[in-house]
């Protein structure tokens, strides 16, 4: 729980009163590599930080494949954010690519510490706005050519080069292109 009030307390200061009321509403939960955290149509009613592993956010296209929106680690946030604010079925896919361990809280345990403490709708919005960065960056990141979106990734996402559980095609499947270009880039 410590690593989860210090992602909190990094987008805005996290009082003991509210760090109190989450202990007993963040359950954690553990997930076997390739094991889906959330499945295309099921509703997001949660929300969950990382404390251990790799999970993929991901959705279908045409053609039976599937288009990798971003990569989220140890120490971030997962969550399916129009399915989680509308209460709707998720789109997204979320997986699990390494054994994976999150502390998950429901869109309902949230409100309810967000109405006894109104500060906390400030942590809900900025994990929010990250969000919507991650998926604006990812959408702008498709406008380009194969040829800019390969030369971009090693400033925009370096990490995910030096990760050895994001493989080639992922890479591939993340940037929108072929994963021959991937496989002929990194040579």
């Amino acid at each position: 729980m410590d690593e989860f009030f210090q992602y909190l307390s990094s987008l805005h200061p996290l009082s003991d009163e509210i760090r109190a009321a989450l202990v007993g509403r963040c359950h954690r939960f553990s997930f076997r590599k390739n094991v889906p955290l959330l499945r295309t149509g099921d509703a997001c009613d949660w929300m969950a930080f990382i404390e251990k592993g790799l999970v993929k956010c991901c959705y279908d296209i045409s053609g039976g494949q599937e288009r990798i929106i971003c990569f989220l680690r140890t120490g971030e946030i997962t969550c399916a954010t129009s399915s989680f604010h509308a209460l709707a079925p998720s789109r997204l896919s979320i997986v699990a690519l390494d054994e994976t361990v999150i502390r998950k809280i429901s869109r309902v345990e949230a409100e309810a510490v967000a109405d006894k403490f109104p500060v906390f709708h400030t942590h809900l919005r900025k994990i929010t706005e990250l969000q919507s960065a991650q998926l604006e960056q990812h959408y702008l990141l498709q406008t380009e050519s194969a040829k800019e979106r390969l030369a971009r990734l090693p400033a925009l996402c370096g990490w995910m080069l030096k990760d050895k559980r994001i493989k080639q095609y992922m890479i591939a499947d993340y940037l929108g292109v072929d994963r021959a270009t991937v496989s002929r880039w990194k040579r």
